[in-house]
């Protein structure tokens, strides 16, 4: 039975520093299972204090509605999350969501309006491969298949042929996001109800197969007109499974990891932005060791190489630089030096949210490897934010005896 807008008791947590909620004992520790923050008591009973967020969004637990309110502002959060490369321009159709307060309600809305845009001529076809067995032959006779299904027998017949539908991966996605935003509990009736006619349109294209993580299809000419909501469609799918591993009942969580929609926006700029120049940029390399053994793997975010050959790396970081004395902390310059140091390069970077205006090096003497630290700014609108990613861009690749940035050692 749901509970009626007068019996919710609405907190709020912040994704920065620490709060405090009121909090029975079993719903502090439904709160830790979730596996995103930490929930320590307090000298005052009920009262529990949370820290270190590493997700934004709600939490329902029985009577209680946590909002945990993310740091960066929805309209440059969304434009990240949608962020293909491909949208004319920042302009305000894809943030209709502004009346919305809360991340589901605003996500939903922007996912919404993307869809609309997306489909406006129509929903997206391609040819898909079919197998079929039948009297009529259509296509190409699967000889390999008959000999193995019913040898000597010359029907039915085992057929492979093209088939020109609607049922593609992309609308398959699409359609699973937009019956996972219909059991969200949190949303405003009014988008659940904007999300069940549009999932009419998807009425012929099958269910998309659960997964935790969900990879798009790659992007083309055919497709990029559905690149922005395939995003969408993404964030939202892995909010809903990730709050469904964690035990969480369906509908009940909905948490957002925006670390790693930063991670994704920022790479995919740089793809966009370098890839015209000549430049390759990969994301999350996954095959680095640090030691000859190749027993320590190191994950670099982004490896920006020309005509086979490392340029630099890259790594984000999804916090203010500078908080406490101004320079980076020592286990991301560590990081960054076991970047330079395996892959062979002179400069490696640090990409931060906010902080410090103007970039800094620190050149390691051991080494001479040089660290730069550099912040990108989310609080200026979605404008100012491609400006700031695409200044960094030109930073990665440019030579490293720039006179503007003085070393720090």
């Amino acid at each position: 039975m749901s509970l009626t807008a007068t019996a919710i008791k609405v907190q709020e947590i912040a994704e920065k520093g620490e709060s405090l909620v009121s909090l029975s004992p079993s719903q502090a520790a439904r709160l830790q299972e979730l596996r995103f923050c930490r929930v320590l008591p307090t000298s005052d009973m009920g009262s529990w204090r949370v820290t270190d967020v590493n997700r934004v969004g709600v939490v329902a637990i029985d009577d209680v509605r946590i909002i945990v309110k993310p740091k960066t502002p929805l309209r440059s959060l969304i434009f990240m999350a949608s962020y293909s490369g491909v949208q004319a321009s920042v302009r305000d159709a894809h943030f209709a969501f502004e009346a919305d307060e809360d991340l589901p309600s605003a996500l939903a809305s922007a996912f919404l309006s993307a869809v609309d845009d997306a489909t406006s001529r129509g929903l997206l076809k391609g040819y898909i491969p079919v197998n079929e067995t039948g009297t009529v032959v259509r296509g190409r006779w699967d000889v390999a298949r008959q000999l193995k299904s019913r040898p000597g027998l010359p029907v039915p017949i085992e057929l492979t042929y093209d088939d020109y539908t609607e049922d593609v991966a992309e609308n398959r996605i699409v359609k699973a996001a937009l019956r996972a935003l219909m059991r969200i509990e949190q949303l405003p009736s009014r988008v659940i109800d904007r999300a069940g006619v549009t999932t009419t349109l998807f009425a012929d294209v099958s269910e998309l197969r659960p997964a935790m993580s969900v990879t798009l299809p790659r992007e083309s000419r055919l497709n990029a007109h559905y690149q922005p909501a395939l995003r969408l469609a993404r964030w939202i799918l892995e909010t809903t499974s990730w709050a469904h591993s964690q035990g969480a009942s369906e509908g009940a969580t909905f948490l957002l990891n925006v670390a790693k929609v930063y991670e994704d926006f920022v790479g995919r700029v740089l793809q966009v932005t370098l890839r015209p120049a000549g430049f390759d940029v990969d994301l999350q390399v996954s095959d680095w060791r640090l030691d000859t053994g190749g027993e320590v793997r190191i994950r670099p975010d982004i490896v920006i190489s020309r005509g086979g050959r490392v340029i630099t790396v890259a790594d984000t970081k999804y916090k203010v630089w500078g908080d406490s004395n101004g320079s980076p902390p020592n286990a991301d310059v560590y990081q960054a030096l076991a970047y330079a140091v395996t892959a062979g390069v002179s400069e490696v970077h640090l990409l931060y949210v906010s902080g410090e205006v103007e970039p800094r090096k620190y050149t390691i003497a051991a080494t001479g490897s040089t660290v730069v630290a550099h912040a990108i700014d989310l609080f200026g609108g979605p404008e100012l934010l491609m400006v700031s990613a695409r200044d960094i861009s030109e930073a990665l690749t440019r030579s490293n005896e720039d006179p503007s940035l003085a070393p720090h050692n």
